[in-house]
């Protein structure tokens, strides 16, 4: 049943709308659609953060931790594995010595071990000299003279056993307490150096801060012949000087 425009369904007569109502009715209208009436691209729109960028951004945090975290272990390690940085305290010295000498050093005791050497402390070069021999032939001593030693004993008193010729050279290859020790001496040294064998020799006693001692040399015609049988004796190992 169709009823007139200007009535309402009971036949009573409708009232015309007001202006702002309409104005107002249209505006609503325009702002507050109802959802059902979108098109799916609105919708598309409206429908949020996309959670691809949330993904990302995740995956981004997590890697900056994991970066946090490894420079914080480095760096732990590095710290406990450097050197010790001093706190300026002190450490409490034992009451024992720190330094004891063993009751049973071990090893094998070296030959010599012990000695002083002055001479060489001060600079001075000593030559070897001739070892003692199997048979316990006593070793020498060259008993180089040293400064002042003769004017302080009141000099030195040599005897000869054999004339020598006027240019003579003795080449001095050991010094003994006792004659019969440098006469013994003298064969042995004969043995061990080839450039004494054909010379002559002799057994000079002076005597050298209170002491007699008796110096064994060789005879050489000249100096040259004397340097060059010291020479010799040091090139075996021995050790020897020239005396005029």
């Amino acid at each position: 049943m169709n009823h007139p425009e200007n009535e309402d369904e009971y036949g009573e007569p409708r009232e015309a709308p007001h202006p702002i109502e309409e104005e107002q009715l249209a505006l609503a209208d325009e702002d507050e659609r109802l959802p059902w009436l979108e098109s799916e691209d609105d919708y598309e729109d409206n429908r949020g953060v996309d959670m691809r960028i949330v993904g990302l951004a995740v995956v981004g945090l997590l890697v900056v931790a994991a970066l946090l975290v490894g420079g914080w272990w480095l760096a732990r390690d590095d710290g406990e594995s450097g050197d010790v940085v001093a706190d300026g305290s002190t450490i409490e010295a034992p009451a024992t010595p720190y330094k004891q000498r063993p009751d049973d050093p071990g090893g094998s005791e070296v030959a010599g071990t012990g000695d002083t050497a002055y001479e060489v402390a001060e600079g001075q070069s000593r030559r070897g000299r001739i070892a003692e021999s199997d048979d316990g032939t006593p070793r020498p001593s060259i008993d180089r003279e040293q400064a002042g030693a003769a004017s302080a004993s009141g000099g030195e008193d040599e005897g000869e056993d054999q004339p020598a010729p006027a240019n003579a050279v003795y080449v001095q290859i050991g010094a003994y307490t006792s004659r019969a020790d440098a006469d013994s001496a003298w064969g042995e040294a004969v043995r061990r150096y080839e450039v004494l064998s054909g010379k002559s020799h002799r057994v000079a006693q002076g005597t050298v801060n209170g002491a007699t001692v008796y110096r064994l040399q060789a005879i050489t015609g000249d100096r040259a012949s004397g340097e060059a049988t010291c020479r010799a004796i040091r090139d075996n190992g021995g050790d020897c000087y020239l005396r005029n």
